[in-house]
Order: C-alpha cells, then structure tokens, then sequence
C-alpha cells in the first residue's frame, strides 16, 4: 500500500462571527406552586432561624464568624441559578457542581419513552450574611403569593420551581462519597494487627482568595486537630487552580471515635473551613511475586538501537520507580528522583509499575515487536514507594501518604520544564507526560478533582500533553441469568452477551477514576487486544471473542459537561477471568485473573522474584493501553519534526508540537464495527435513537487506526493545519474535492478533528474557557451517516467527528468543501486567543480512486492563486 505523506490546507478566511449553538431546552416536568409551598417553605424558614444559632456557636470557637455554605437540592439543569442568587445582596458565588443523585419523587421526572424518570441535582453556595438569606425568603415568598418575582430576579423563578430541598453545608457533605471512612476502617484495621499509629489524611479547605483569610484558616485547623492528639505534616496553595490543602494525621484512637460515633463526635470534623477530608496513598497497584522468564530471544533485541544519552527526552513518566538495569530497558531511561524515593524500595521485586510501564512505551507489546524501540531516553520522575506490608502480607506501591498528587505532579513538572531551586530545567523538551496512576477513591462525579485541575493548568502553562489512564474497574461480573451448572455449556456469543449485560448493570460504578476527567489531558481506554499468540490457561475465561472489543475492565462513563472521555482506545491487554461461583445453582461470578505469568496481555518486563533482570510478564489494563498511546505519540513526535524539515514549518508553527500531537493521534480514532453491531444488538433492544451516548460511553471516539495517522493510502488524502483563534469569531478551511468522486456511488468517509489546550477557570461554572467545532458542509458530498452523539462532540477540548455516505453527489473540478472553525469564550475569560489544530481525511475506504493525487493537484492550485 502507498505511503503518501499528509497534506496541509491553505491559510483560511477569516469569518468576524462565529455561527450559532443552539439553545438549552429543559425536558423536567415541574409540581405546582402548591406543592413547593408546603415542601420548601418552611425549610428555609427554619435556616432563617437556625442562621441566628450558627452565629451564636461560631462566637465560641476562636471569635471566628463563618462563612456557610448553602446545599439547594435541585431538579434539572440548573444553568443561570449562580447568576440568578448573585443578584441577591449578601450570596457570593463559590462554586457549583451537578451531582448525580438517587431520587425518588412523582413530582420531578423526565420522560422517556413514556417512562418517568427522576432527576436531581445539588447547587452550592456560600452565604456571606444573613441580609441574603433573608432576601431570598422574601423573594420566595411574593413568589408564592403572587406567582411572580420582582424586576431583575426573573431567573430565581426557575430556581423556586426547581427545589426540594435547601440546607447548610455540613459534615456529611464534607465525608460524603469521599471513602475517607473506608479508608480508616482498613487503617484502624491494620493498626490491630500491628501496622502504624497514626492515621493520614487530606483536608481540603475551602479555597479563599485573600491570604489572610487563608491563613487564619489553616491556623484555626493546625488547632483543632492538635487539640485532637495530631498533627499537619504538609500541604499546599495554588491560587492558579483555587486549591488549598493540608495533610492530616490523627491518633488512632480518635479515628476509632469517629467511625463508632460518627463524624460530628470530633470538633475538626464540623470544622466550616474544611470542604472534605480525603484519604491518602490510595494511588495503588499490588507488587506481584510471580515472573515469566523469556528467555534469551529477546535480549538481542533489548541490546540494539541504544538512543543518544545527550539527545534530551520527549516522553516523561511519572510512575513507580523501573529496575534501571532491566534488559529491556539498560541504557533508555533518564531517572531523576530528588525525594530519592529509591531507597524505600527495600527490594527490586516491589518494582512492578515502572518497570512495566517503562517497557511498554520503549518497546511496546513485547509478544509482537513490530518496531524499534524509541530512538529517544525516557526521563522518569519516581512518584510512588511501596506501602506497608499488609495484613495479609501484601505489598502495594503507592503515592506516599507524605504527599498530596496535585502537589507532587506539579513539583514534577516545573522541575523538568522550569527548573526549581536556582537549577536549570532536568527536562525542557519534553511533550508527552504519562500518568497512567488514578485514585479508586475519587470517582469523577461532575465536581473536578484538584489533581485533574492541576494537568489542566499545566497544560497551558508548559504546553505539555498529560497521557491518563481511564482506570480499571475490577468488580466481579456476575451473570444474572446463568447459573453455576449451565455456565460450561455457554456458546462464546451467549457468554458475550451475559458478560455485556453485567458490565452495563454496573456502570453508575464504572466511572473515571480521578485525574482522567482533566479536560486538557488526552485520557485512554483499553481494547481487548494483544499479541499473545499462546493458549488461555486452564480455568480462565475470556468474556468477549469478538475482534475489537473494548476491555471488560474499562470505566464506562462521559468526562465534565458530557464530553467523550476517554478519547481514545488503544491494546490493553486481554484481561481474563476466573469462575468463582460457589454452587451449583447461584448465579455465576467471573472474578479477574491476577496472574501474570503465562498470558494473555501486553508482555513488557517484570521484576524477577529475586533481584532478576531478564524477566517478563503479561499485564492488562488501561495504564497498558496509556503506555501504548505514549508510545505512538512519540513516534509521531519524530514524524512531525520531519513534517516541519520538508516544508510543513510554517503551516505547523502556531501550535505547540504537544497539541499537533494530540489531535494526531485522536484523528486516528474509529470505532469498531463489530464491537458496534455487538454492544448494539444486546444493549440497544429498544431501538433508542440515542444509543450512540451509550456507544461513545463503551468506546469513546474509538481505537486508534495507527497506519492512518503516520500517511496517506491512494484513496485518501488528509490535511493538517495549525492556526490561532479569537472568540466569537472563526476560520474557514477549503477541502479540495476529487472529480473522480464525482457522480459516484461510492464509500465516501470525511474526518475532521479539531483539537486544543482550553484555559480553565475553576471559580466560574463553565470551568472551560474555550469551546471550538467544526460545521463542515456534509450535504455538499452527501454524508448523512455519523458514528457519534452529535450533542457530545462540543463539549471537552477535541472535536471528532465521521461522517460516512454513498449517494452519488453533484460537483464538478475547482469545487471545495467548506470547513468553518468556531470559537465560543465562556468562563469569563477576557480576549481570549486560542491556538488549535485541524486535521481532516477525505477517504473511499475498498475503491482505488486517486483521492490522494487529485486533491494534492487541487490544493497546488489554490496555492498558486493565493500567492
């Protein structure tokens, strides 16, 4: 197959107004004005007297007078409800959040297919005085009565309509779905059994823009948990993203006190300068014992094409610490570890994570070695240690409990890209960073994690793409219809379509684990792909037979405001599971295989048992799947400064070469057609019309077509271009068309990704300070198929979208089709300039036109009369 090199547009029209989004349209039926009299009414007469009692037992606690935060527990979108309640004297906007909640109410419901449906969300605001509660009575009240609301507050009419309940921010929220308690439980646990005496924790306070607000916070805190028998060991401030924090310890005893008695028991618990309390350390993967020896075949390999130790790193990994002197990897890392994490690591069998993730990005998949290793060291920032031995004398490598993630990373970062301390940058080139770590117990559920802020800010501030993994979820699959007698008996097809519905009955817990909801990052899932090529071991189960699958461990979620997250797919490794149901006629129950020793998944090097530097091992999972994509980015890394060496300088020089990156690799992204028929057939068994949600959910925008992104096939022709946009405004692109395409009834295929870096503001509900898309004109070459949820595709920070046809269509040579890139400021972000990237694939997938000669010709053309 030719190998034709990408193609780039012309320089485009400048276009003074953006088109049109269309409007916000509420489908939430609402109970009378009767209804919310007796409901709300009196709940807010009773904060209107508790208020008084809150000032009253604030004056005994160090002469502070808290701010409190409000919690309105509201039906439906609640777009306009913090511009609406800032125009009551006396509310400060701080923050709000859509969480999805259980509620069960005949008042407030969707329809659906004729099927009510509840729907609830929580708003939080801070209240400064009581001149702003007692403003806000007043309004509700001329609203019951006369149905209105005075001039200027028309939007608080909506809000009434939408409450159920309004109360104070209050140690349940600060310990709600944070595991905090979970986390104690197996701390206080494990101190039973003779492990540590002390207990660590994060507090996250609510963030204040004057210091000295700030530090009588932190003050009145240190206090509290002193007077509690503990102590702070660290924290940090970073006004960039509005995060404060402290690092907690306190005495067993007192966490014993507060998971028999409940959090109220403890003064620092009602603590109104405290947002939540967090544990630490949970960024974990267990140390496993087992290896696989590969024997001799692969050292040669592992000895050749050793990169250039003066030539500085494009890829960074931020990971447990590898075995250095491994194999496969002896002379390809660059390790920097100024918190000199090595030496925790009393045994070189605890260094699984890095180890592995080092191996895969050098190498990749080590059953099937299609490529060199990278022509470029990898610099490494050690950012985990082993925890301590378990209970059950488990090891489990870790970020330490001595660090909060968003900190640690940012330190991490700046040393590469800055420097610290007086020290030049230990890694200025680097654009591809790999996190693939996500905390378990940080769910994203609509509220941004700190840490998924803190890789949104950098992004911008250092032009750096952050590589996440999604996370895995390793709950048991249980088929509800099949039980123990009658699982052998199962067809692959029956056990596929068991095994899918037991993944979709799980996945409200199938979420990102935090910091994968970072808008800027590029997140990864797996596919259920490797090179393995050997038997599934005995009493091992592999769910899914169809070729492109998603992996049975993947979250199965939307990222912040409904975007595709994550992106992309690439090979994960084939997880297999182990039936553990226990009799005859329970259901059946397929708990996940941990063995690495004999297959399936990615093969990369492992730790020996002991001390040993040629073994190997297969894994699975998402952070294999983020390891891969950081590999293929940095492939293209030196794809793209060949791009720039032959003429493609100046088309490619308004972007950074980690946002060209980006959009790059997520061009290449396509879903399966037999994993969408399959997920499709058993899921969709109504014949929604909005099943394409659930597609994007189960594969994002799709795995990634790797030969597509590096050139171009006869058949197809794809443009790149990189450019600045002002809000408000946007660009038109002009794509050639080939005549041989025309009057054709063909396969037709037209890809257009637009992909940039968003400035973020987390004081502001949008949060995202940039919205880009495309409005290419489809009709023009009649594509009327698409493969994604249309509402989707505006929503994080890469517009991807496939649109396919076969009809025939009317257009002659010298015709083009229009691509218009728009630009929406929101946030509140002023003159705002946003760079970005283009890329477009005209293809006639299983034809021979010569799409790729015809349009290269065209666009010489153009060229020649734009001069």
């Amino acid at each position: 197959m030719a190998q034709n090199p990408l193609l780039i547009f012309t320089p485009p029209k400048q276009i003074k107004e953006r088109d049109g989004l269309p409007p916000n349209r509420s489908s939430i039926h609402f109970p009378n004005i009767d209804i919310q009299a007796t409901r709300v009414f009196p709940k807010v007469e009773r904060l209107q007297r508790n208020f008084a009692e809150y000032i009253e037992l604030a004056e005994t606690a160090d002469g502070f007078l808290p701010e409190k935060v409000l919690v309105l527990e509201v039906v439906g979108e609640i777009e306009g409800l913090a511009t609406a309640l800032a125009r009551v004297k006396g509310f400060e906007y701080l923050s709000s959040a859509l969480l999805e909640k259980s509620f069960d109410s005949e008042d407030y419901y969707t329809l659906s297919n004729g099927t009510r449906r509840s729907a609830t969300r929580n708003a939080y605001l801070t209240m400064s005085n009581q001149a702003g509660l007692s403003r806000l009575l007043t309004l509700w009240r001329e609203y019951q009565k006369n149905k209105k609301v005075d001039w200027g507050y028309g939007a608080l009419k909506d809000v009434f309509d939408r409450l159920t309940d309004i109360r104070f921010w209050d140690t349940r929220d600060r310990l709600a779905a944070t595991f905090i308690l979970e986390d104690w439980q197996g701390r206080v646990e494990d101190a039973a059994a003779g492990y540590d005496d002390s207990v660590p924790f994060e507090i996250e306070l609510w963030y204040r823009s004057s210091p000295e607000a700030q530090s009588k916070a932190e003050s009145r805190i240190r206090g509290l948990i002193s007077r509690a028998g503990g102590s702070i060991t660290g924290g940090c401030n970073y006004k960039a993203i509005s995060y404060h924090a402290l690092i907690g310890n306190l005495p067993v005893s007192k966490v014993k006190e507060v998971l028999a008695l409940g959090g109220d028991i403890l003064e620092l618990m009602r603590c109104d300068d405290v947002m939540f309390f967090r544990p630490l350390g949970q960024c974990a993967f267990p140390v496993i014992e087992e290896n696989y020896d590969a024997g001799a075949e692969l050292l040669a390999l592992d000895e050749q094409n050793l990169p250039d130790s003066y030539v500085s790193p494009i890829v960074a990994l931020l990971d447990g610490l590898p075995l250095e002197n491994h194999a496969a990897l002896r002379g390809r890392l660059e390790i920097d570890d100024p918190d000199d994490f090595e030496s925790l690591y009393t045994s070189p069998s605890h260094q699984n994570h890095g180890t592995s993730m080092a191996s895969l990005i050098v190498h990749g998949d080590l059953s099937n070695p299609v490529e060199p290793p990278l022509s470029k060291r990898v610099y490494v920032r050690p950012i985990m240690i082993p925890g301590s031995i378990s209970f059950d004398g488990s090891v489990r490598e870790q970020i330490p409990t001595q660090f909060i993630p968003a900190d640690l990373i940012h330190r991490a970062v700046v040393r590469m890209k800055k420097g610290e301390n007086g020290l030049p940058p230990t890694a200025p080139d680097v654009s591809i960073i790999n996190l693939s770590i996500g905390d378990p117990c940080r769910m994203y559920d609509a509220q941004m994690s700190p840490w998924a802020r803190m890789l949104d800010w950098l992004s911008i501030e250092y032009q750096v793409l952050f590589v996440v993994s999604a996370g895995n979820s390793c709950m048991p699959l249980i088929l509800d219809n099949v039980v123990g007698d009658d699982f052998a008996a199962l067809t692959s097809q029956e056990l596929e379509e068991n095994a899918l519905k037991a993944i979709a009955a799980q996945r409200p817990l199938r979420r990102l684990l935090s910091p994968a909801e970072s808008i800027n990052a590029l997140t990864v899932g797996a596919a259920h792909q490797d090179g393995f090529t050997g038997n599934i071991p005995p009493r091992h189960v592999d769910v899914f037979s169809t070729q492109g699958m998603f992996s049975p461990i993947n979250t199965i979620a939307l990222g912040r405001r409904k975007s595709v997250k994550p992106e992309i797919h690439m090979p994960g490794g084939r997880q297999t599971y182990v039936n553990k149901t226990t009799t005859a006629r329970d259901l059946v129950r397929l708990d996940i295989s941990k063995a690495v020793r004999f297959g399936p998944g990615l093969k990369s090097a492992m730790p020996g048992g002991e001390g040993g530097l040629n073994q190997y091992g297969f894994t699975a999972g998402t952070s294999n799947a983020a390891a891969l994509a950081t590999r293929r980015l940095a492939i293209l890394h030196d794809m793209l400064q060949e791009m720039k060496a032959f003429g493609y300088q100046q088309a490619l020089s308004k972007a950074s070469d980690a946002l060209i990156l980006k959009a790059m690799l997520i061009h290449g992204a396509e879903h399966n057609i037999l994993s969408r028929k399959l997920i499709s057939r058993h899921l969709d068994v109504n014949g929604s019309r909005t099943f394409k949600s659930d597609l994007n959910q189960y594969l994002g925008f799709g795995q990634v077509n790797e030969s597509r992104i590096h050139f171009c096939a006869d058949n197809q022709a794809t443009l790149i271009y990189s450019n600045v946009i002002e809000a408000e405004t946007a660009q038109d692109y002009f794509f050639p068309l080939p005549p041989s395409l025309a009057a054709k009834t063909v396969n037709r295929r037209l890809i257009v990704t637009v992909a940039w870096f968003s400035p973020v503001n987390h004081g502001h509900k949008d949060y995202r300070g940039a919205q880009l898309w495309a409005s290419p004109a489809y009709g023009d070459i009649n594509l009327e198929e698409f493969d994604y949820y249309p509402s989707h595709l505006k929503n994080g920070t890469v517009f991807h979208d496939v649109r396919k046809g076969n009809r025939a269509s009317a257009f002659t040579k010298g015709d083009h089709l229009a691509i218009r890139i728009n630009c929406n400021g929101r946030a509140g972000i002023k003159k705002l300039k946003v760079p970005y990237v283009v890329i477009a694939t005209l293809d006639t997938p299983g034809t021979a036109l010569p799409v790729y000669e015809e349009v290269r010709e065209e666009l010489r053309i153009m060229a020649k009369q734009n001069a």
